[in-house]
């Protein structure tokens, strides 16, 4: 459907948008604003757990979602939202312009 990259975000968007990021040289700023559609969805049960969704959203992984990088003006896949843009820089991943806190998994540190 014409994507450039696309890998699952089982280790949590945050970190796998930076490997996607490094393998690509690139870089890739989330935007959490349009990314808040899924804290809604998550919300009910973080409440009852005390947790918050945003790390849900930026950390959270093992639901097999999807990253991928299409070309600004593609049409995209049904299912698929815009989540972020991919930018000319340093191989890194931001969240609004700055250093994400949420990270996500990492099999060698745990």
């Amino acid at each position: 459907a014409g994507a450039h990259a696309m890998m699952d975000v089982s280790d949590g968007l945050v970190r796998d948008a930076g490997r996607m990021a490094r393998a690509g040289r690139v870089g890739v700023d989330l935007e959490y604003g349009r990314l808040r559609r899924f804290e809604a969805e998550l919300a009910p049960a973080a409440s009852l757990l005390g947790a918050d969704p945003r790390h849900w959203v930026l950390g959270g992984g093992e639901d097999h979602g999807l990253l991928a990088a299409f070309a600004p003006d593609a049409a995209l896949p049904e299912g698929f939202h815009v989540v972020g843009r991919v930018t000319a820089g340093a191989p890194e991943v931001t969240v609004d312009g700055a250093a994400p806190e949420i990270l996500g998994w990492d099999h060698f540190r745990g």
